[in-house]
């Protein structure tokens, strides 16, 4: 990996030491469960054969850009401390909407919603992590899952609407892990 001379307060930390590319496997791991939980959305041929080769694919290129060819992904601003109080609210946050957001589904009787909401809801709680962390990404990934989500409630396409946002998420962490996606520290 590339080390580029940091500069002001930012620093670039080793490729096992990254928050970004530790937490790059959250995603991988839940866009993969949106994909392979609700790939039948688009249509029983599309199964077998995208979503395992696409996304084990892009799954594998983004681990081998993140972990055995590590690219440079900009220099990280250290946390403030209340930064990871902002993460687990959200994280909390996100467990608490996607409970309430089911249990409303239940009552007004469309529960076959429900893999649109969590895409919604996921989207959403990404967007405090760019004001808290100062990266951009987070801000594309939470957008993508937003409209994704949204556009599952708008036209009842909600499996499709979960499994493109899996699909989604993988492509922009692939862009993320290659410098394709340069990150692009938030000013405040």
């Amino acid at each position: 990996m590339q080390r580029r001379t940091s500069l002001g307060r930012g620093f670039t930390p080793s490729r096992f030491a990254d928050p970004r590319r530790v937490g790059a496997l959250a995603g991988l791991i839940g866009a993969c469960v949106f994909v392979f939980s609700y790939a039948d959305g688009f249509g029983e041929q599309f199964i077998d054969v995208a979503k395992i080769s696409v996304v084990v694919v892009v799954v594998l290129g983004t681990l081998w850009f993140l972990f055995v060819r590590p690219q440079w992904l900009g220099e990280t601003m250290s946390p403030k401390p209340w930064a990871i109080g902002v993460y687990l609210l959200c994280v909390v946050g996100e467990l608490g909407l996607i409970r309430v957001g089911t249990e409303w589904l239940m009552v007004i009787g469309r529960a076959e919603l429900r893999p649109a909401v969590i895409a919604l809801i996921v989207g959403l709680h990404f967007v405090p992590f760019a004001w808290a962390f100062r990266e951009r990404m987070f801000y594309v990934r939470g957008g993508a899952l937003i409209i994704l989500g949204g556009l599952g409630l708008l036209t009842n396409w909600a499996p499709a609407a979960a499994a493109g946002s899996g699909l989604v998420m993988t492509l922009l962490l692939l862009a993320q892990s290659t410098e394709f996606d340069a990150p692009i520290v938030v000013k405040r």
